[in-house]
């Protein structure tokens, strides 16, 4: 599809209206620690294990009052975990040994001996790359877990995935992946990655690859969004169905001369395992200030769940689709209590999203309030 029409979509789409939120809607607390910033779940990635053992990444720093920009220290920021064992309720949170940071920013990576077997019930994957808090690898890396993050494997690179032809030929030749990949296999994976010119802010484009030898080697499959398309595409997530569909939403901008910033999400769905891709409906906007990153989980009764910051009037937001991501509902608020020393509202969001065993879901991000200043949260309701 042609960036003009979907661009269009974008600029005329009405204002949503929102609807009330859920009756039994509960906040925790995840991890907060006075003198320091927590943040950005959704750079570092959340699983989930055996249905009620959650895991979550984000990025820890010393906290230092700003005018403008996060409030966080421009010293060491160091890639944390936090684990909950009864479904969000309550966390525990721990900087794992031999993970990310910890061999320096281009860490001389370790060939794979094995291939990862990607169906074991406590494996997880944390993608690497360059432009973001805590990683600045342009080459990309990732590391690997079997016992649901107690220890690590790596890091790995990506095959020779960042010389490939097509990232060449896009000039879009750094990585700047988050974490998103699918299981297809036990050797079998689909991973969706973004690029970007070299130290250029903003020129992020998303694309899909694959592996089919457990990470031995990686192949580029297609572009998500095209890259002659003018709108920033990063930080997906991507869910796929019983039937082999994925849906991915992702993180979108674009600077128009005449309306200003414009910050949005969007969806898009591929039926061929991620070898070609279709744009299919706007789930909301962002707000200005660069936007926000959604995550995306399936519900217990099959609908879809979009979950993402909206950064002018400070609120966390969820939308549901009940067509596999062709339509969406105004967004209900979570959440829209924020506060800081600042007074500013842009500093929050970057959700994860998962679903416990009894149907609840668990969205964690970082937020801020007048009595806890920069923290990670979780907020727990049924859809």
């Amino acid at each position: 599809m042609k960036f003009s029409l979907f661009i269009v979509v974008a600029l005329l789409s009405p204002s949503f209206s929102f609807a009330q939120p859920p009756k039994d809607i509960k906040h925790v607390v995840v991890y907060q620690e006075d003198g320091k910033f927590a943040g950005w779940p959704a750079n570092n990635g959340a699983w989930i294990f055996d249905g009620d053992e959650l895991l979550v990444g984000f990025t820890r720093g010393k906290y230092e009052l700003k005018e403008r920009g996060h409030n966080i220290g421009k010293g060491l920021q160091e890639c944390w975990l936090a684990r909950s064992t009864d479904g969000g309720e309550n966390w525990k949170a721990y900087n794992p040994k031999n993970y990310v940071g910890d061999a320096g920013d281009k860490p001389k990576c370790l060939p794979l001996k094995k291939p990862i077997n990607f169906e074991h019930s406590k494996f997880a994957m944390r993608m690497v790359g360059a432009g973001y808090h805590g990683a600045k690898d342009g080459r990309g890396h990732f590391y690997y877990t079997y016992d649901g993050g107690a220890t690590w494997n790596g890091p790995h690179r990506f095959g020779k995935l960042h010389q490939a032809p097509e990232l060449k030929q896009a000039k879009l030749t750094e990585l700047t992946p988050r974490t998103d990949y699918v299981v297809t296999g036990k050797q079998e994976a689909v991973l969706l990655l973004s690029s970007r010119q070299k130290g250029k802010f903003g020129t992020d484009r998303i694309f899909t690859a694959r592996t089919k030898d457990g990470g031995k080697s990686f192949e580029f499959l297609n572009w998500v969004v095209p890259v002659d398309d003018k709108a920033r595409a990063v930080m997906p997530e991507t869910f796929r169905t019983d039937s082999g569909v994925l849906i991915t939403a992702m993180r979108r901008k674009r600077k128009d001369k005449d309306i200003g910033e414009l910050n949005w999400v969007d969806a898009y769905t591929s039926t061929d395992s991620g070898q070609s891709w279709n744009f299919t409906a706007k789930i909301g906007d962002s707000g200005t200030s660069n936007g926000n990153p959604p995550a995306i989980a399936e519900t217990a009764d099959g609908r879809l769940c979009a979950v993402f910051g909206e950064r002018d009037q400070g609120r966390i937001l969820a939308a549901y689709s009940a067509d596999e991501g062709k339509t969406w509902s105004d967004p209900i608020v979570l959440r829209n209590e924020f506060g800081s020393e600042d007074n500013e509202t842009n500093d929050l969001g970057y959700p994860r999203l998962l679903r416990r065993s009894d149907g609840k879901m668990v969205a964690v991000y970082y937020y801020s309030t007048k009595d806890c200043l920069h923290h990670i949260a979780a907020t727990i309701w049924t859809p």
